[in-house]
C-alpha cells in the first residue's frame, strides 16, 4: 500500500456486527491537516452512546503511546456536556476497559482503541459525537485495513461490536467510500481537447502531402 500522505477521505457507514444491528454509525478518517489523521465518528443521538473507536494499520510504524499524538478531542454527549479526553487508550488489544471489547469480532485485536466514557451511566456520559486528530506517522489512508466502533443502546441491553475492512483503492463497498490518492485521469478541458484534435489533424495532413510526393 502507499507510504505517502495524499489528500482524501474515508467513510463508512456501512459495518458488519457480531451483536445487535448497529445504530447508524458513521465514522470518517481524513488527511487534510499535513501531518495528521483527523476522525470523526457519530451515532444518531437517541439510538445509541459511543464506547470505544478502533483502528489498524498495516503501515511500517506502529502506533504506540508515545507517538500516537492525540489532540483536539472532543466527545459530545447526550445532555450538551462535553469530554475534553478519552476515558483510556490501549494497543494491539481487543479490549476497552469495563464493558467494552470486541471479544468475537474476526479482524481483532485493534492497533489502537479509545475509551469514550464508561458502561451505564447518566446521560452526560452518553456520547454520540467524537473527533479528535492524530500524527500521521507517514503513512496514508491507503494504509487504514480495519475500523470500529463499541456501542451500547442507552434504552436496553443490546450492543454493538461493529466492524469494516477497508479495501484498497479503487475498490469499494457499499456504504463505503474512499478518496483515492492515486485518482482516474483527468478530463482534458474542452479547449485543450480542441488544440490536440487540430494537431492530430495537421499530423495527418503532412503524412498525406509526403505520400503524394
Amino acid at each position: 500500500m502507499a507510504s505517502s500522505v495524499s489528500a482524501g477521505e474515508i467513510e463508512v457507514t456501512s459495518w458488519l456486527d457480531t451483536d445487535a444491528p448497529t445504530a447508524g454509525y458513521t465514522y470518517t478518517i481524513n488527511d487534510n491537516t499535513p501531518g495528521r489523521f483527523t476522525f470523526d465518528i457519530s451515532v444518531p443521538q437517541t439510538d445509541a452512546d459511543i464506547l470505544g473507536i478502533a483502528f489498524s494499520t498495516d503501515g511500517a510504524t506502529e502506533y504506540t503511546a508515545g507517538n500516537l499524538d492525540l489532540m483536539n478531542f472532543s466527545a459530545l454527549a447526550r445532555d450538551g456536556s462535553t469530554a475534553s479526553a478519552p476515558t483510556g487508550t490501549f494497543f494491539n488489544s481487543n479490549d476497552c476497559g469495563a464493558g467494552c471489547n470486541f471479544n468475537g469480532v474476526p479482524v481483532s485485536p485493534f492497533d489502537v482503541i479509545l475509551r469514550i466514557g464508561s458502561q451505564g451511566s447518566p446521560l452526560s456520559d452518553w456520547y454520540y459525537d467524537v473527533s479528535f486528530d492524530i500524527a500521521d506517522l507517514g503513512l496514508s489512508l491507503n494504509d487504514f485495513v480495519t475500523v470500529g466502533i463499541r456501542g451500547q443502546s442507552v434504552f436496553g441491553e443490546d450492543s454493538d461490536k461493529a466492524y469494516q475492512e477497508i479495501p484498497e483503492c479503487p475498490n469499494a463497498l457499499a456504504g463505503l467510500t474512499r478518496d483515492c490518492p492515486n485518482g482516474p485521469p483527468e478530463v482534458p478541458e474542452p479547449a485543450s481537447l480542441g488544440l490536440f484534435l487540430m494537431g492530430m489533424a495537421g499530423v495527418g495532413w503532412g503524412m498525406r502531402r509526403q505520400r503524394k510526393q
